[in-house]
């Protein structure tokens, strides 16, 4: 099966690839597909279960890598770059130590390759709760901000919230997938391969995603890395400092 995606700016230049991070979609990134169209062909991939991709209960870092694979394939794409965000990020990277030939720059977006703590019992509680019981948007919002404590939070996880005739609630993401693989999502990245060309590693000086210490292990997979700290933003850097980031992509992209 071949993954959904929104292609903006087609035929307009070199070709970028942009890959959401968990719970996302290809919808978060349009605003900044629109300030890349007129340069750029935009492709903002859906990944597997997640917004209008097939689900699957398999959810790994190699099968998403292949799933990249395998869009690229069926477009005929060639010279490309990737920017990946947060989950995206990582299977950026494992696609770039698996099919690294037609890869023009990678860009991670504040996240490294190593394994992270699962701190998302209370989301996937939370996510449960509001699919059985939320009537209304209000009610999701008012039940899910008992699990999350940050209405950003909350409003980026209802973005793909709907009800049927009945006001039953669903999801754009595979809820349940998700939830079995979440250690999946959180394990390190791992591979005898190196990737030998310049890596681009954009972190928000104050999210906790990407510390020093991690630099030792990025540098062992992507031993020709550059690491850019973009100031006063969090995970969120397209967010946070919007202008900054597309200066910075823009920059490598040039």
């Amino acid at each position: 099966m071949i993954l959904k995606s929104i292609i903006m700016g087609q035929g307009n230049g070199p070709i970028i690839i942009i890959l959401h991070g968990l719970f996302g979609e290809s919808k978060n990134w349009i605003s900044i597909a629109n300030l890349l169209e007129s340069t750029y062909e935009v492709h903002l991939i859906d990944q597997r279960n997640h917004g209008n991709s097939f689900h699957d209960l398999e959810h790994n870092y190699s099968v998403l890598a292949q799933d990249l694979n395998h869009y690229i394939n069926s477009l005929q794409l060639i010279n490309y770059s990737i920017i990946g965000h947060s989950m995206g990020g990582k299977v950026a990277m494992q696609f770039g130590l698996l099919y690294p030939d037609q890869i023009d720059k990678l860009i991670i977006v504040d996240i490294s390759p190593k394994k992270y703590k699962n701190q998302y019992f209370s989301i996937f509680k939370g996510l449960e709760h509001v699919l059985s019981e939320a009537k209304s948007r209000k009610e999701a919002i008012n039940i899910l901000i008992n699990y999350v404590d940050d209405m950003v939070v909350v409003n980026f996880l209802l973005k793909g919230l709907s009800f049927d005739k009945d006001n039953s609630a669903s999801l754009k993401f595979n809820t349940n997938a998700l939830q079995k693989n979440i250690d999946n999502m959180l394990d390190s990245i791992n591979s005898s391969n190196t990737f030998s060309r310049l890596t681009y590693f954009l972190k928000g000086e104050r999210s906790i995603h990407m510390k020093k210490e991690d630099i030792d292990y990025i540098s062992t997979l992507f031993p020709n890395n550059k690491i850019i700290e973009i100031e006063n933003a969090g995970h969120w850097i397209h967010f946070d400092q919007k202008e900054i980031f597309l200066k910075t992509i823009n920059t490598i992209l040039n």
